[in-house]
């Protein structure tokens, strides 16, 4: 992750967060290392949950590492019984919307997540149903 953490791909996040939300997470691995992951914080009240810190080694883009992490997380969105998903991305653009993300706006989030929504990011917020 802290390459991508580096270059303002991603939102730093502690090593203590990380930990503590390490459930949250799928995991791809490649040659006995993690490729890639992702997490997937649900909003229980609202039943849906967002796709964060998605990321993959650079080696292993374009290989389809970034959908099956879509995959795993759908499995769970599925165990979980959500009606969507939504992930905020400044990058991601065209990933998610290949993959069936309407982009949404700021006010579509759940209340607790719109005021954590960093503005001077201008992050475009990508929502799918499920």
């Amino acid at each position: 992750m802290q390459p991508c953490v580096d270059s303002g791909r991603l939102l730093e996040r502690s090593a203590e967060k990380l930990q503590a939300n390490f459930g949250d997470f799928v995991m791809i691995n490649r040659d006995g290392a993690i490729v890639g992951c992702a997490g997937l914080k649900h909003y229980p009240k609202q039943r849906i949950a967002e796709i964060y810190a998605l990321v993959v080694n650079p080696h292993y883009h374009n290989i389809g590492v970034s959908s099956e992490l879509l995959s795993l997380l759908f499995d769970k969105v599925r165990e979980l019984r959500l009606e969507s998903v939504f992930a905020v991305s400044k990058y991601g653009n065209s990933f998610f919307i290949r993959n069936g993300f309407e982009i949404i706006d700021v006010e579509s989030l759940p209340v607790e997540r719109q005021a954590t929504y960093d503005y001077q990011r201008r992050s475009n917020i990508y929502k799918k149903y499920c």
